[in-house]
């Protein structure tokens, strides 16, 4: 008895056959592509993070500090931003920012130190430095006035007034604010040059003499301005 084999049968078989397979019956042409393609996304991956760190590299550019004016404007800067009612630390960065030549910069901050703390003799005698630094001398002798308020026993506000009216010639305010300065410390040798050379421009020749001579009393070293004063009013 002859058993005839149905040909779609057949066929039917093979097919479910090939789809119960196990993956060693995967085509190794589908292989390849799987394994290219993950190729792909990892290399894609690796090259964003490469990217990723680049423009981290380029656009972000952490501050440089060289010297040392550098490392005290970003320890002000640091600290107002800690705390923005820090007054001292204003007046600190104003004072670097008088140092660097930015006197607008440094009365901005001066300002801010006054509303925090209206007493401040620093942040008074600062800002007239500011203000004589943008030649308002008006207002410059405003804050100093008010610094010599706040203390009187100071002569780093009467000297600085003094050089303020020796530069606008007004000779006899400044020869009293020289005087004062000397009276709280008597061996400033540069007040004793000033006030000589106020002396001099007031035509009181033994008073600048005197003076000279108690400018070089107060230096270690030589001090060539007041020795040749010295001598140019001893020659006459």
């Amino acid at each position: 008895m002859t058993i005839e084999q149905d040909s779609e049968s057949s066929d039917f078989f093979k097919d479910d056959f090939r789809n119960t397979a196990g993956p060693e019956a995967t085509p190794p042409g589908d292989r390849i592509s799987i394994w290219l393609a993950g190729s792909i996304i990892i290399f894609l991956l690796l090259m964003f993070v490469i990217a990723g760190l680049i423009v981290q590299r380029v656009y972000y550019k952490p501050p440089v500090v060289r010297t040392a004016i550098e490392r005290d404007l970003l320890r002000y800067k640091t600290t107002i931003k800690n705390n923005p009612k820090d007054a001292e630390a204003h007046v600190g960065l104003a004072s670097i920012y008088l140092e660097i030549g930015q006197p607008d910069k440094a009365v901005k901050e001066l300002n801010t130190a006054i509303k925090l703390e209206p007493r401040s003799w620093n942040a008074r005698f600062e800002l007239g430095m500011a203000y004589d630094a943008l030649n308002k001398t008006d207002e410059a002798a405003r804050q100093f006035w008010q610094a010599i308020a706040i203390d009187p026993s100071n002569e780093y506000a009467f000297h600085q007034l003094g050089r303020l009216y020796h530069k606008q010639k007004q000779y006899d305010r400044a020869i009293q604010a020289y005087k004062k300065t000397l009276g709280i410390n008597p061996t400033l040798a540069d007040t004793h040059y000033y006030l000589g050379q106020c002396y001099e421009k007031t035509n009181k020749k033994e008073l600048a003499k005197r003076e000279y001579k108690e400018a070089l009393k107060y230096v270690d070293n030589k001090y060539p301005e007041a020795e040749r004063a010295l001598k140019r009013l001893e020659l006459e």
